[in-house]
């Protein structure tokens, strides 16, 4: 069990939302007694990435040394999950009772890995639900040690990929180099999990090198692989991917049978009822957030998405969107306007000013 889990936010206002969500969580007992939970948003108001973001983390846990430590990176702006953008697509509820979300079921995974007792940090991605033996996991060597897979090349080329050596064990082998989405004729190559452990004295001395932004799987990988600490990547056995990347991967999931529904009882129908959200993977529509004061329902086209975003005590916004709407290239977050007291505002302004306690309430939990 861990001593500390940190949540990242990308700025004040989201980390603001998932403070709201741990302390609702606290309150229906969904965290451990004694569990240390924070949340730290990215310095500055602006993304730092990946490395950024842990360096920051490591900075802020000055006593923490010897500690169990997992930070869950959740500091995207989710832009092509628009429906999730405000709670943060860690946050998504899962078909399950009790007001289950992705990030419940990824502690309690992360949870499961026995851990050196010397401590360290634990560091994984908010946005994706793995499945694979973690009792497992190996992560006793000194240094860093990655997590990965054997999959085939169509996997490879949308994820990271670790190159080893041909000596030691096959669970755990000397990263020789690292691939980001690599286009591969075909054979089965070690995929990159996301995962990563990071040993206390490695921690030191990310914190004495200060990294202030970059990105954990490509800069890091990169540093390690020069030299600047021992690098193993474990090798699990077959992994299932349960990832909330876009629109259409979020309905996806919440309509589609997979492993990893199957291993939690995900109950997946169409239309699908997840707490007050509604995916209808027919006519591609999803609908978030919707009021519980709203009874006359929403009409939507084939293809039409909506949330509703709770502002201030009373007011809301209705977002529609298209399931084909990508607001992370298309400039939408930033030009598409919305209602609000008589003004219009885009995405990027309205997050910020969304009521949070309202939101959880909103979506019946």
């Amino acid at each position: 069990m861990f001593d500390i889990v940190v949540i990242t936010a990308a700025n004040a206002a989201q980390a603001k939302g998932y403070r709201e969500q741990v302390k609702w969580r606290k309150a229906h007992g969904m965290l451990p007694d004694g569990l240390q939970v924070l949340v730290v948003a990215d310095p500055g108001g602006r993304r730092v990435g990946s490395l950024g973001a842990t360096v920051n983390v490591l900075k802020k846990l000055k006593d923490a040394s010897g500690k169990k430590v997992f930070i869950c990176h959740s500091g995207g702006d989710a832009r092509r999950t628009p429906g999730y953008a405000a709670m943060g697509k860690a946050f998504t509820p899962m078909p399950m009772e009790g007001g289950v979300a992705l990030f419940d079921l990824i502690l309690s995974n992360m949870s499961k890995i026995s851990m050196p007792k010397a401590g360290g940090v634990l560091v994984a991605c908010g946005d994706v639900l793995l499945t694979f033996d973690f009792r497992s996991v190996d992560i006793s060597f000194p240094g860093v040690t990655g997590i990965g897979y054997r999959d085939g090349a169509e996997r490879a080329s949308r994820h990271g990929v670790y190159l080893v050596d041909g000596k030691g064990k096959e669970a755990c082998r000397t990263v020789t180099g690292f691939l980001q989405k690599p286009k591969f004729d075909g054979g089965r190559h070690i995929i990159d999990t996301g995962i990563m452990w990071i040993d206390w004295p490695t921690a030191a001395m990310m914190v004495r090198r200060g990294w202030k932004e970059g990105d954990l799987y490509q800069d890091f990988t990169e540093a390690l692989l020069g030299g600047f600490a021992q690098f193993h990547v474990n090798i699990v056995r077959k992994c299932d991917f349960f990832h909330i990347g876009s629109i259409r991967e979020l309905l996806k999931c919440m309509t589609v049978p997979s492993a990893t529904s199957r291993l939690y009882g995900f109950e997946i129908k169409d239309p699908n009822l997840v707490g007050r959200d509604i995916f209808v993977s027919k006519t591609e529509n999803i609908v978030t957030g919707m009021p519980l004061d709203i009874d006359d329902g929403v009409s939507l086209e084939a293809g039409e998405c909506m949330t509703f975003l709770p502002v201030g005590r009373s007011d809301w916004v209705k977002v529609r969107y298209s399931i084909d709407d990508n607001f992370k290239e298309d400039g939408k977050w930033e030009k598409k306007l919305y209602r609000l007291a008589g003004k219009r505002v885009c995405l990027k302004e309205l997050m910020p000013m969304v009521n949070h306690r309202r939101l959880l309430d909103a979506r019946g939990i």
